[in-house]
């Protein structure tokens, strides 16, 4: 009976201690809240014929909803919204904004091309089909950055169909943009783009793209490969992202050359927000 009354007394302690630490030093969660909204329309130029054409919508959005201060939660919807949507969106509820986004989107769509389709003869009928495809995607979402990728897919029947993606990482003691002046030394620049080439002519390398390890036998704008501000954080790098056309014909698609830390440790500023990313991969 002792021994079994010892051990309750101990269960109880540890209990309590337990419950002081987290009082005392609660875990960090994941820094900001996100909702996932989802949202899918198709509609017809005509809805009695089909044939003439069709606008497809797709959007699929991670919107930060909390975070646990309020200013820096309100800078980065503010940024991002305007972002995926517009300004004129800004002040649409969140649980409404992708049904106002896409109503626009269709009524543009009906707007441009229905006159214009309606004067065509029917044996040279063409079919006025539209895609737009939009995603916001969370990615590094710890104590200190939130990252955060924007991909546009769009496409309005020319040639063939583009995507785009942009990123934003944030400062979250602020809430700011994180740009990479906060993180690199002065004079960054010219370093930097050789250590982009030099990664990326690697990649090609041992992808068997490119044997000789020189990006001049590739088709690539050698000249434009440069810091170009459009670039994701994560735990073990800094990933620049090149959209297509940007440094190579439209056929190479877009272009990611990931920057581990070690590669350019050396060209950070001393007080900068992504030390203790670095320390982690040192330690």
């Amino acid at each position: 009976m002792k021994k079994r009354n010892l051990i309750l007394v101990i269960c109880l302690v540890i209990l309590a201690i337990a419950s002081l630490v987290i009082f005392f030093f609660p875990r960090d969660s994941k820094a900001v809240e996100i909702e996932n909204l989802v949202y899918y329309d198709k509609v017809y130029l005509d809805e009695n014929d089909t044939t003439l054409g069709s606008f497809s919508i797709d959007l699929i959005i991670d919107l930060p909803t909390e975070y646990k201060k309020t200013d820096v939660l309100n800078n980065i919807k503010t940024i991002l919204k305007a972002e995926l949507f517009g300004e004129i969106f800004m002040s649409v509820p969140d649980d409404s904004v992708l049904g106002a986004y896409a109503n626009d989107l269709i009524k543009d769509y009906i707007e441009v091309n229905k006159g214009f389709a309606d004067r065509i003869e029917d044996d040279s009928r063409m079919a006025f089909n539209n895609t737009v495809i939009l995603e916001g995607f969370a990615l590094l979402n710890d104590s200190q950055i939130f990252s955060y990728g924007i991909s546009h897919f769009v496409d309005f029947g020319g040639a063939h169909p583009n995507r785009t993606r942009l990123f934003y990482n944030f400062d979250l003691k602020t809430g700011d943009v994180i740009f990479e002046e906060d993180i690199f030394k002065d004079g960054f620049t010219a370093e930097l783009t050789e250590i982009l080439k030099q990664k990326l002519s690697e990649d090609l390398s041992e992808q068997n793209i490119n044997r000789e390890n020189s990006l001049n036998i590739t088709d690539y704008f050698v000249d434009e490969i440069k810091p170009n501000h459009n670039f994701y954080i994560n735990d073990e790098s800094i990933c620049y992202v090149f959209n297509p056309y940007e440094i190579a014909p439209y056929y190479i698609g877009e272009t990611e050359i990931n920057l581990p830390y070690s590669w350019i440790r050396h060209l950070l500023k001393e007080q900068n927000p992504i030390n203790y990313l670095v320390d982690n991969i040192n330690n």
